[in-house]
């Protein structure tokens, strides 16, 4: 069968950056890491294992980063072990085709979702398990590189994938394919406002930055999980904006100085710095970075009035706090209190490690 996958080969990926110096190349071309390809046909590992037919799969972020090879090995997920070939595709819905003799709580038939495509404990046979996937966050697994996974497992734009239960949910019937391939970004920015739940009070100001799929469904997320508070979408485009308005968010044109549109909407004070430096005194309560990228984290971080709360729910594998906050478990970031401006990155991975929320 083939496979759209990402071969973790340093050499490849230098020569085809360097490569890349002289003269364009086809993104999935004879020198890029990423290969769209024949591969193995997936067998089950163990009798926990499943065997998923796909159905349907989303075009993640992600998978655009990867296939354009838009990412840098100082990001912080190119540091993680143990990670020989990463399949694309996990926004997915299949159709569960086989099951092991162990794999409780699935049967033939069942169509199902991926909870995460990432290694953990569960899947390495790791036990016992790391503390935190014992707490029930396998995406923070520790252990990752420490144990193996099989080679030929695929991913969602193959075919046919081999999975842990862990990787798994059910969809319930009433949600069709298509609904059901949202689920996962779903998920993702549905956890990002869950974090930032205490500071979301009746008549709280939230302002959710980019109108990609994350931050059109953080915008309904924040209007389902908690009514009574004022969303706000910053997007660039007219599609953006029709979506986030229909999902109830007010929208900011993203050609707009967003610190001066922050300031008016918010009662706050706007300054402008030397060499172009921008702040508002005042702002959001909330402020929810779904674009990932170096410029949007510190919009978060700026636009976030004192003692509100400024994170990060998107990660553009680019060097930078906004990819290091998610893959720290820190969606929703950490509450900004009155430090200085030039310390407040640096407080908000400080109060991420310690696991603030």
């Amino acid at each position: 069968m083939k496979a759209l996958y990402f071969e973790n080969d340093p050499l490849r990926f230098a020569l085809y950056r360097a490569a890349r110096l002289v003269q364009t190349f086809p993104q999935l071309g004879a020198l890029s890491p990423v290969r769209y390809a024949e591969v193995p046909e997936p067998k089950l590992p163990n009798s926990r294992w499943l065997m998923v037919r796909n159905i349907a799969c989303g075009l993640c972020g992600t998978d655009i980063h990867f296939m354009g090879m838009d990412i840098s090995p100082k990001s912080y997920s190119a540091a993680l072990p143990g990670i020989k070939r990463k399949y694309l595709g996990h926004e997915s819905v299949g159709e569960v085709t086989e099951t092991g003799s162990e794999a409780a709580g699935f049967a033939v038939g069942d169509r199902v979702a991926f909870r995460m495509d990432w290694p953990c404990c569960a899947q390495m046979d790791t036990d016992p398990p790391c503390r935190q996937c014992a707490a029930g966050s396998p995406m923070l697994c520790e252990n990752v590189g420490l144990g193996t996974l099989p080679d030929a497992v695929g991913g969602g734009f193959s075919p046919r994938m081999a999975v842990h239960p862990s990787q798994l949910f059910k969809i319930p019937a009433a949600l069709g394919n298509d609904a059901a391939v949202l689920l996962e970004p779903t998920a993702c920015a549905a956890h990002g406002v869950l974090k930032a739940r205490a500071h979301l009070v009746p008549g709280a100001r939230v302002l959710i930055i980019g109108g990609g799929t994350i931050g059109l469904v953080a915008a309904a997320a924040c209007r389902v999980l908690v009514p009574g508070i004022e969303v706000y979408a910053s997007v660039r485009y007219p599609s953006q904006a029709k979506v986030a308005e229909a999902l109830g968010a007010r929208v900011i044109s993203g050609k707009t100085n967003l610190y001066a549109e922050t300031a008016k909407l918010t009662g706050g004070r706007h300054i402008k710095g030397m060499f172009g430096n921008e702040i508002v005194l005042g702002g959001f309560d909330v402020v929810l970075d779904t674009v990932g990228g170096e410029e949007s984290f510190q919009q978060a971080l700026r636009l976030a009035r004192p003692g509100g709360r400024g994170g990060a729910a998107g990660d553009k594998l680019l060097p930078g706090p906004a990819g290091l906050l998610t893959h720290l478990g820190a969606r929703g970031g950490g509450d900004r209190d009155k430090l200085p401006r030039h310390r407040a990155r640096r407080a908000q991975h400080f109060r991420n490690r310690r696991g603030s929320s």
